[in-house]
Order: structure tokens, then sequence, then C-alpha cells
């Protein structure tokens, strides 16, 4: 059929459906979180464990057995030591809590008959991993234990929908690492799922959007996922109103000199089955035309 275009287009196969591959991708994106989210994850997150290693800026509260003079709550310092009264200067840093509390019950048992100290970490600061924007909660969480992208991303509330699931990565140092959120939920594919590290940054850009105007029930901005096309563009805006020409749809791409006017009869992409649909770009603008009476 004819999309009685005035500019040229790269067709693709039509869809069955006019949900998107992008809001089923979201879709699934909430539900895999609203359920990590119900297994308690982010109170695992919180807490360090009987594992954890102490580290640079976390803090510590040191208190001895009917000592109340010797509580302490001190900051792990960058050359990973901690000061404590009587005992001076002691390593803390790469020591699990049971390790750092047997040292220092023989360190205190030396000035203090029958030492029993207790330690336990009042605030994990040394293994951060950011997430600044598009995520609900943007900021820090720190890994007190193994977590992958997607376990993480639960404990910050999720992707905002602005955010561009497609294209996230991890930046790790130099290196950066892409983690299409989209792929795992829709396809499986959990090969980009990687464990997280400290100092890990989890970027979600910015989506790129098309905008939908004229006779569609929601005009506005429809995020761009790879594979838009003008039907589930309009879909994605509400679908028609009952006073659109389906025959009468217009997408204007780029301005100035290189300003392209395509021409579309979307009511011939939506009857014939073997028809094609039409690819859409970053910010394309599509106009939906009111019928003729």
């Amino acid at each position: 059929p004819s999309h009685g275009r005035s500019g040229s287009y790269v067709p693709i196969p039509r869809r069955s459906t006019l949900g998107g591959d992008a809001m089923r991708a979201r879709r699934s994106l909430t539900l895999v979180l609203a359920l990590l989210v119900a297994l308690g994850l982010p109170s695992l997150v919180a807490a360090a464990g009987p594992e954890y290693r102490i580290g640079t800026d976390d803090i510590l509260a040191i208190s001895v057995y009917d000592q109340k003079e010797l509580e302490q709550v001190v900051t792990v310092r960058p050359d990973g030591k901690i000061y404590l009264q009587l005992i001076g200067e002691i390593e803390a840093a790469g020591l699990t809590v049971a390790e750092l509390a047997s040292r220092l019950t023989t360190q205190y048992g030396r000035t203090v008959r029958g030492a029993q100290v207790s330690v336990s970490v009042r605030e994990v600061r040394s293994r951060p991993v950011f997430f600044p924007i598009n995520v609900v909660r943007p900021g820090t969480i720190q890994l007190t234990q193994e977590l992958t992208v997607l376990q993480a991303l639960s404990a910050v509330g999720g992707a905002v929908p602005t955010a561009d699931l497609e294209s996230a990565y991890v930046l790790r140092g130099q290196t950066r690492m892409p983690v299409n959120l989209q792929a795992m939920l829709q396809k499986g594919d959990m090969s980009q799922n990687v464990k997280l590290q400290p100092g890990d940054t989890v970027v979600l850009p910015n989506a790129d959007f098309v905008y939908v105007q004229g006779e569609v029930k929601t005009p506005g901005q429809v995020k761009y996922t790879k594979g838009l096309t003008v039907t589930t563009a309009i879909a994605g805006a509400g679908g028609f109103t009952p006073l659109a020409s389906q025959r009468r749809v217009r997408i204007v791409r780029g301005d100035g000199p290189k300003k392209q006017i395509l021409n579309v009869n979307v009511g011939d992409i939506m009857s014939d089955p073997d028809s094609r649909d039409v690819p859409l770009m970053p910010n394309d603008v599509i106009t939906v035309g009111q019928r003729l009476f």
C-alpha cells in the first residue's frame, strides 16, 4: 500500500500490537524491582553482616564491658587506622568486626582486667555505589554484600520514566560497561547484569523523545527506543481520537534545509498484515490530522 510520502524512509515489519517494547520493558522492570523490594533487599544493603570487612571512612562504635568511660564512636582514617583511649592507634581496615573486637580485647586486657570489647559498624561509608540521575532516590548506596545492577537499582527505588533503559551503563574507573536494562527484562539477557564493585557509578541517561500531536488522546512526548515506529508512537500517545484521520498522518524530521516531511497512511499499515511500519528517529514530530467531513 502507498503511504503517500513526500520524503523517504526505510520500512520495517509492522508489530502485531501497539504496546511497544519500551512499555513491556517498563512493566517488567517495575515487577522485578517490586519483587526485590518485597524480598527485603534494601534492608540487606543497609546493614553490615559478619563477613563484612571494615574500610576507610566507616564509622565504628567501640565499647568495653562495664567501662562506660571507654565507649567511643570513631571514624576509620584514610590510613586504615583508628585512635582509641588507652590503646592509641590500631589498624582497623580490612578486618571483620569480630577480628577487630578480638584484637581490641587483647589490647585493652593489658590495662583493664577481664576486658570484653564489642565492636559494631555504626555506618558503612567505604563501599559506595553512585546513582547520580534518573532514579527515584538518586545518591549513594553502600555495598555491604554482593549486588547486581538490578538489585542495586531496586535499592534506589528503580528508574524514573524519563530514563533511557537501553543506554544505561556502569562507569568503573575509566571503563564504561553497557547494561541494557531493556534487553535484560524483555529478552532475559542477564549477561549485562554485572556485579557491582565499590566506587562504581550507575548511569541511566536521559531518554530521547518523539512528539505526537493532533488527533490523539494524550498529545505530548513519547519516549524513543530503538525500533519505535509511527504506530507504536501513536499508541503511546493514547491512540486516535474519534475525529482522527488515520490516512492523514505527517512526520516532520529535522529542521532547516534538511527538514523531511513524510506523509503516512497509518490506516493501511494497521489493516494490512503485510504492510510495513515506518521507523522513527529521535525528535520526530508526528501530527495526526482530522477527518475531512
